[in-house]
Formats: C-alpha cells, structure tokens, sequence
C-alpha cells in the first residue's frame, strides 16, 4: 500500500522527531479509546492501515473496520488479522447499531461534514459514544484566510468550530487537545507554523480547490528541484541514524496527554455521547 502519509502504516521508518511526535499521537489516540470500547462492539470508520483496528480488537468484542480504500481494507485484512474483525468497505456497510464508534483522523478529508456526521450517529446505539481526532487548525493555519496546506485535507477545525459542527447532532460533545509536555509538541507546532506561512500564497481562502492543490504540488516540484542535490542518504549516514535512534528512545507513547487545558497542542479529540 503506497504511504501517503495520510494512513499510518505503522512500521514505517521514521526519520525525525516530527513524524515520530505524529506516530506517537495516533497510537496514543487508540489506547484513549480503549476505556470506552471494552466487551462492546466498535465501528472503526476509517481504519487505514489497520494497526489501530487490531489494537481495539483486543478488549472489544467486536470491531468492523471500514475505509473507502479497496487496497487499504486488503492491505488491513492481510497484516492485522484477528477472529473478532471484520473489514470491509465504507459502501458494504449495512444498519447495524455499535456501540462505539471511532473515526480517528478521516473528518478533515470529508466533502460533507454534516452528512458524515448524520452517518455516524444513525449507526450508534442510545447511549452510545462517537470519538473524532482531527488536527487543531489553531498553529496550522491563518484564520478566515487560509486554506489547508495538505492537500488531502478539505476543512480543518479550531476546538469552537467542531464542538458547534458536532452538537447540532449530540447534546453532550467533550473536546480534548492532544499534546504532550515534552519538546516534540513544540518542534510540531513549529513545524505547522513554518508550513502555514510558506504555503499562504497557494492557500488563500479564494481559491478553488483544484486551483489550491495545483499550487501546492508546484510548490513541492519546486522545492524538490532546489534541494535535490542535497539529498542525504540515511542508511549511509551514522551521525542521522544515531540522532534518529535518540529520539525513538528518548520518547514513548506515555509522553502523548489529553486534555482540555493543554497550553501546547496539535490536534483535538472530540467525545460524543448518543443520549
């Protein structure tokens, strides 16, 4: 399965702190969830990869694992398999009701928020829970004016945005930021920024879509061309593996933290509750 870099595929080589801040963050994402999905039956809508699948498999009873993607869901069913998941396809899904359903990193890429949000709650069972990460536009873009730099992404949502998105559908909507106290949220942060101010030309609101992303990946050709003779083999190199090597130790998963009052954070994780 090509890596976009919108499935984490979990056992990709990562070659700086902020990939690894990213891999951290989606795996931590899953273990948040493990509190809600124990003995009951999980929707997992977008699974990628299917890594964070397998991983609620092993306290829930059951989980259905869904993406758009025909080569994602056989990648999944290839690598991650266990007797309690079923993979299929967004468009085999059918009517039945689960008890949790997690969509961890798939609304930003939404056409329509609201329908997907609509889709959601008419598969969750009374009482239910619905959790959504998404990034936390706050560092990564220039409000009103700006457009996503990723071109994958169609919206993306500051905490107000989403919580007022999400309760027209819930009455009770909790947002978390995830973050970490450690100095790979801010090496992230500032990465984001870095992003956010290259990339505004090519990003203004008044753009069209198509238009957006033709900018985007000029703007990639062109960077690509300047650095390109530059290029540094990693395999050759022991001064970047050693730093590599550092930063894969130095840091865990435990280091990644939830809540709603974190002064640094990237992304947000919406719970909603079907009451």
């Amino acid at each position: 399965m090509k890596n976009t870099g919108e499935r984490h595929i979990i056992d990709e080589v990562i070659t700086d702190e902020a990939e690894f801040y990213n891999h951290l963050m989606h795996i931590a994402t899953y273990q948040f969830a493990e509190k809600f999905i124990i003995g009951k039956r999980v929707l997992d809508y977008g699974c990628g990869s299917g890594y964070g699948s397998y991983s609620l498999s092993l306290l829930a009873e059951h989980v259905k694992a869904v993406d758009i993607s025909h080569e994602t869901i056989e990648f999944a069913k290839n690598k991650y398999k266990a007797t309690n998941i079923e993979y299929c396809l967004v468009s085999e899904l059918n009517d039945e009701k689960f008890d949790v359903i997690t969509s961890f990193q798939v609304i930003e890429h939404v056409t329509n928020n609201k329908e997907y949000i609509n889709k959601l709650k008419s598969l969750l069972k009374p009482n239910g829970y619905l959790l959504i990460s998404t990034p936390d536009k706050r560092n990564r873009l220039f409000n009103i004016i700006q457009r996503p730099w990723n071109i994958y992404h169609l919206k993306e949502y500051s905490e107000l945005s989403l919580k007022r998105l999400l309760l027209k559908q819930f009455n009770t909507v909790e947002i978390l930021k995830i973050g970490s106290k450690s100095e790979l949220v801010t090496k992230e942060i500032s990465r984001d920024k870095i992003q956010r101010n290259i990339t505004l030309p090519c990003t203004l609101i008044i753009y069209p879509n198509f238009i957006r992303i033709f900018l985007l990946k000029f703007q990639v050709k062109i960077y690509r061309l300047l650095k390109g003779f530059r290029k540094v083999n990693l395999s050759n190199n022991s001064m970047e593996n050693s730093v590599k090597n550092d930063f894969e130790f130095k840091y865990t998963v435990s280091d990644i933290e939830f809540s709603n009052d974190l002064v640094l954070s990237t992304d947000l994780l919406a719970i909603c509750k079907n009451e």
